[in-house]
């Protein structure tokens, strides 16, 4: 009776095992993808900011002097 019991625990931890192994490739396989959109979302911003900047040079030069300004202020307190 007793090994019968511990066949069955023996069985029921090896299809957690099993389980928990999918869930952790599910997990990594929407890890990988949320970073992939992260990455390519990234680029395209940077693409945008540099093509404002190629379009507005001065505002792009006085919007990075005023906050060198102002970070310079916060780290001088």
């Amino acid at each position: 009776m007793a090994r019968e019991h511990f066949d069955k625990l023996v069985d029921e931890v090896g299809k957690m095992q099993s389980e928990l192994s999918a869930m952790g490739a599910k997990v990594s396989k929407l890890a990988s993808e949320s970073l992939s959109h992260a990455r390519a979302g990234a680029a395209e911003g940077v693409h945008e900011a540099e093509e404002a900047v190629r379009r507005n040079p001065l505002a792009a030069l006085a919007i990075a002097v005023g906050l060198g300004l102002l970070l310079g202020a916060f780290m001088r307190r």
